[in-house]
């Protein structure tokens, strides 16, 4: 005895049916491809972050291609800004170089005119050029050097340190020259950087707060270390400045209100261009009755030089 035969309505449900099946198939099908894609493009972002390789341009006709190709315009976007960004920096690095030179030979003239007339006829006057001839040696050098460390001329070798080593090391230079000052060093931790360019970027911070407060003043460190980075923040209670001159502290030749007579701006620029070639950033508030500087470096594995 044979099966019932199915009725019109019920063969068009079995249809439906069959290609809802088919249907989510070819979406679930679909979204797994487009996972795994993502999950490769996000691969191939990283590794261009990470390593600097390049995401590969697509020759494939479907959806998917526009948004890599456009991430690899970007990646080449990014390198050629790279690259230009660096020829400019050399520019302006051999333009200082040269322009530093050239001062050098007139001054070392002047200088010696002005040593002979102090040996032979001594004067205050003699002794005033003197101290802006050597005030100015003192620039141009600083300048140059400021210039060298953006436009990475300097070699800076990546090793793991003690933090709070080096910051106590400072601090023990510091206490002769200051000594009424407080100073204070809590928290530590290891992290990749070069000695001496970190110990000159906290050094510059150590000395503005030291110059900035009373002679009885207060000069806090802390250093606060975790798995992603380590933080440097330092904190005197000098009274801080005015809340505009925050964002230009680290602008080169600016100089504060409360800035000392013999100030040329350079300091904090240095500190700033030495903080962003250990790949970190800085930035400085008012709080606790002065001014607080804090320094991020980022935690890289291995042996990097830049």
């Amino acid at each position: 005895m044979g099966g019932r035969l199915l009725s019109y309505s019920e063969i068009i449900l079995v249809i439906i049916a069959l290609i809802s099946f088919i249907t989510a198939i070819i979406a679930a099908h679909l979204y797994r491809r487009r996972k795994r894609d993502i999950a490769l493009l996000a691969q191939s972002v990283e590794a261009y972050i990470n390593n600097g390789k390049r995401t590969d341009f697509s020759t494939k006709d479907d959806c998917f291609a526009p948004l890599q190709n456009s991430i690899s315009d970007l990646e080449n976007l990014l390198e050629l800004e790279k690259h230009n960004t660096a020829v400019e920096a050399k520019k302006n690095t051999e333009f200082i170089s040269d322009i530093s030179h050239q001062l050098k030979t007139p001054l070392a003239g002047i200088r010696l005119y002005c040593e002979m007339e102090n040996s032979v006829n001594p004067s205050q006057h003699n002794q005033k050029e003197l101290y802006l001839i050597e005030k100015m040696e003192n620039l141009i050098h600083r300048l140059l050097r400021l210039e060298k460390i953006r436009s990475d001329s300097y070699i800076m070798n990546f090793q793991l340190y003690d933090v709070d080593n080096i910051i106590n090391e400072l601090i023990e230079e510091f206490r002769p020259l200051f000594r009424n000052k407080q100073y204070f060093v809590s928290g530590g931790g290891k992290m990749r950087c070069d000695k001496e360019w970190l110990s000159e970027a906290v050094g510059n911070l150590i000395k503005n707060a030291s110059e900035h407060t009373a002679d009885d003043g207060t000069v806090s460190v802390l250093i606060e270390s975790s798995e992603k980075s380590t933080i440097i923040t330092v904190q005197d209670n000098g009274g801080g400045v005015p809340d505009d001159e925050l964002t230009k502290l680290f602008t080169r030749f600016h100089k504060t209100e409360n800035a000392l007579p013999d100030s040329a701006g350079i300091g904090l620029a240095i500190t700033k261009a030495i903080v962003e070639k250990h790949h970190g950033t800085i930035s400085a508030e008012n709080r606790e009755g002065g001014l607080s500087v804090t320094m991020c470096f980022p935690h890289i594995d291995g042996y990097i030089s830049i």
